[in-house]
């Protein structure tokens, strides 16, 4: 399976939901009361909260959050808690 389906499934496992990717991480956004914004505006907010950081451009909270995870860069990280 490849990072990308390794996360998915790390996000359904958590939701119970089952999605497209985009999909699948929404599901998360808004069970994480994150319900409003764009993709990336969501994915920004979630990745603050999860690591407790006030990053404001999406790249440098994916890689400290790859950095979290054990992974080179976001792309890399496949399962992790979601």
């Amino acid at each position: 399976m490849s990072n990308q389906g390794l996360r998915q499934a790390s996000l359904r496992a958590v939701t119970g939901k089952a999605f497209d990717y985009n999909g699948d991480w929404i599901a998360r956004f808004e069970a994480a009361g994150i319900t409003t914004g764009d993709f990336n505006g969501r994915l920004l907010a979630w990745l603050n909260v999860k690591m407790g950081t006030t990053y404001n451009n999406l790249p440098g909270a994916q890689a400290a959050f790859a950095t979290l995870q054990g992974a080179t860069n976001f792309s890399s990280i496949g399962t992790f808690t979601a």
